[in-house]
């Protein structure tokens, strides 16, 4: 009887401090978004064709800049996938080149939010992984 009783008092604690760490939850922490499924497209020109795979997530600050990117999901993917397919072998090989991507890539979409909601929302752009085939 006594365990059934502390296993009911442990179950309704732990059911509780969900609901209650919602309710702190800063308006202006990070969040992040992912361009899901992962952006796949050839590079390179003419020739043998060559893939870029890349799984990218976008950083914003608030709840509402998080809501407009997700809404504006399919305008970014677009943009990212004509910035993937412009690319060179020399633009996609080593770190400089990857991070100048990763900036370029921050910027046009940055120009995408800007032009649809009048601010630019997203903070910094990640790439969790970056598959290239030749």
């Amino acid at each position: 009887m006594k365990l059934k009783f502390l296993l009911m008092i442990l179950l309704s604690a732990l059911l509780t401090v969900p609901a209650m760490a919602e309710e702190e939850v800063d308006e202006q922490e990070v969040r992040y978004v992912d361009l899901t499924p992962p952006l796949v497209t050839n590079y390179g020109g003419p020739g043998r064709m060559k893939y870029i795979k890349a799984e990218v997530s976008l950083r914003v600050h608030s709840q509402d800049d998080f809501r407009a990117v997700v809404h504006h999901a399919p305008s970014l993917r677009h943009a990212m996938v004509m910035l993937l397919s412009r690319q060179t072998d020399e633009s996609v090989e080593g770190s400089q080149a990857k991070e100048q991507l990763r900036v370029s890539a921050l910027e046009e979409l940055q120009a995408v939010m800007q032009a649809e909601e009048g601010a630019t929302m997203i903070e910094d752009i990640l790439f969790s992984t970056f598959f290239i085939q030749k």
